[in-house]
């Protein structure tokens, strides 16, 4: 190489190592270099950005304040609507409970009505049936069929009208019937002995609750005529409805014996008795708790069923 091209080559060397400030070109930047913020300015800067964070915040907070009474309408209504559907549902369970309560009112005064139309009925029908009665009476107070048959008649009528009775009046009634058939059954003793008689008025005063008076007159009866079953098994019932169940055991086994044909219905009567009461006994030894059922039965011409048990009564001597 020649001595000119080393010395192009070097002055080119040195044109790459030492590049001139500013541009690529080698040009100089013609902008002038930042100037140093003094602590002043450093401390204004920073006063700025604190009270704008300041500014920011205080608007934040004016924009809630703003909107809370609006947040605090809503809750209101929300709480309202609440409050508004709690009280229409107690208001619907009030009205409920109201109607369920005029229906129970309504449909207890429609059986009182209906039983104090069924004890009209019945009051009417038996007065018709009892009127050729009396006035045959007014024409022969002595006419012993005649009280026979009026004493039996409202004897069946106040023990059928006291099934029906609900009110005190209704009870009252009922005693003002049972006491008219007990003054014919006197009428007719008067002239006429009769342990028929005499245990029917004993069952009227049983009908109207007097169980003593009529426990008094069944032991006369089966005490005068021991041999008289109807005495005896109506002695039982009135026994056992006061709870002297041994008592009642021992008169209907005498009303067995006294009727071994069942020819007043005696015997049938007290050994469904006895059995109700060995039953009731059995299911108490047992754990279990009974009481002794009352059933039916008649002699073919008495009165079956009371207040407190089963009644038989003839209608004849």
């Amino acid at each position: 190489m020649s001595s000119s091209g080393k010395h192009n080559s070097k002055r080119l060397a040195r044109a790459k190592v030492k590049p001139t400030e500013g541009s690529a070109t080698g040009e100089k930047d013609s902008r002038p270099a930042p100037k140093k913020k003094t602590p002043a300015q450093v401390r204004a800067d920073r006063k700025k950005r604190v009270t704008s964070i300041v500014i920011i915040v205080f608007a934040v907070i004016m924009a809630v304040s703003m909107m809370m009474p609006s947040c605090s309408a809503i809750v209101g209504n929300n709480q309202a609507s609440e409050s508004a559907k709690k009280e229409s549902t107690s208001s619907n369970k009030d009205d409920s409970s109201s109607s369920s309560q005029k229906d129970d009112s309504s449909s207890s005064s429609s059986k009182t009505a209906s039983t104090s139309d069924s004890l009209k009925k019945l009051d009417s029908s038996y007065e018709e049936s009892l009127a050729s009665l009396q006035k045959r009476l007014k024409k022969n107070p002595k006419d012993l069929a005649a009280l026979l048959n009026l004493g039996n008649g409202y004897m069946s009528w106040g023990y059928q009208a006291a099934s029906l009775a609900t009110t005190d009046a209704d009870k009252t009634h009922v005693n003002d019937i049972l006491g008219k058939a007990i003054d014919y059954f006197d009428q007719y003793l008067e002239l006429n002995d009769s342990d028929t008689v005499k245990v029917n008025r004993a069952l009227c005063q049983f009908y109207q609750g007097d169980t003593d008076a009529a426990l008094q007159a069944l032991q006369k009866v089966t005490e005068d005529s021991p041999k008289f079953p109807l005495g005896w098994a109506n002695l039982g019932m009135v026994y056992e409805s006061k709870g002297q169940t041994g008592n009642a055991q021992a008169a209907y086994k005498k009303a067995e014996k006294t009727d071994p044909k069942d020819s007043y219905g005696a015997k049938s009567f007290a050994e469904q008795r006895l059995s109700a009461i060995e039953s009731a006994a059995s299911s108490s030894a047992n754990g279990a708790s009974s009481t002794t059922g009352t059933t039916s039965g008649t002699s073919g011409q008495g009165l079956s069923g009371a207040l407190g048990g089963i009644g038989l009564s003839g209608s004849g001597n």
